[in-house]
């Protein structure tokens, strides 16, 4: 594949075959790992678009640490989206860009295991290295999958609760995982299905400008994406009806 890119594509020109075959060969994880992914101007850019965007919200009630900012209004975003289908098109197909959030961390704490809704998921790390005080604070990947559309269409009753489930993880896995480290500007592209983790991080944390930032982009079919993620939406509205 071609390193040449669009002039106005915020991504850095590379061969993409490399990393669509380190994207099959990480089976049973499937993800790949791609250092400076975006033109440093657009890393620095976006990174602080993202903080002055009014769109962050405190989520304390979680248990855990985090701001979110759930679709932030950013043409960079769009752009990233767009370009990653062009330089992808074999893993991308006809998916398309369904939901994007970003995460603010103002505290030191790791996430919960989870697995995405989407088919693919593009994870960037946007907050500069000099911020991060040690080499870890990246993200877990596990060796166990979320059930497919064809194992739920099998289960109507079947609900999406245990994608926040580290039990379920417990019991389906083999023991393995495998760790990539932060690095600002480093993407992860990877198969949404898999359960991860963001691990155990220690970030300076002065101001939002050190905080720990991560922009995650969800790749699917936009009326199987609804549908399945109407099954999550259900659930949790029985749930706080029973409180």
């Amino acid at each position: 594949m071609s390193k040449t890119r669009s002039e106005s594509s915020p991504i850095s020109p590379r061969d993409w075959q490399p990393v669509l075959d380190a994207y099959q060969a990480s089976t049973p994880y499937n993800y790949a790992a791609i250092d400076d992914f975006l033109e440093p101007d657009v890393s620095k850019r976006l990174h602080q678009e993202l903080i002055e965007h009014p769109g962050w919200r405190s989520q304390a009630h979680i248990g855990q640490p985090l701001i979110a900012n759930m679709k932030p209004d950013i043409e960079t975003i769009s752009n990233i989206a767009k370009s990653i289908k062009d330089c992808c098109p074999s893993l991308f197909g006809d998916y398309e860009l369904i939901e994007h959030w970003a995460l603010m961390y103002p505290q030191n704490a790791a996430r919960k295991v989870h697995a995405d809704i989407g088919v693919v998921t593009l994870n960037i790390w946007l907050t500069p290295d000099e911020y991060n005080q040690d080499d870890s604070g990246g993200l877990i990947f596990f060796d166990v999958k979320r059930k497919t559309d064809t194992q739920m269409a099998g289960l109507p009753k079947e609900k999406l609760s245990y994608l926040w489930s580290e039990q379920y993880v417990k019991d389906h896995t083999q023991g393995k995982s495998v760790s990539v480290s932060y690095k600002c500007n480093r993407a992860l592209l990877f198969d949404a299905c898999t359960f991860h983790q963001t691990d155990a991080f220690t970030f300076v944390n002065k101001n939002p400008e050190s905080y720990r930032i991560n922009l995650s982009l969800a790749f699917d079919n936009l009326k199987v994406y609804q549908e399945r993620s109407g099954s999550l939406k259900d659930k949790m509205s029985v749930k706080k009806r029973d409180v």
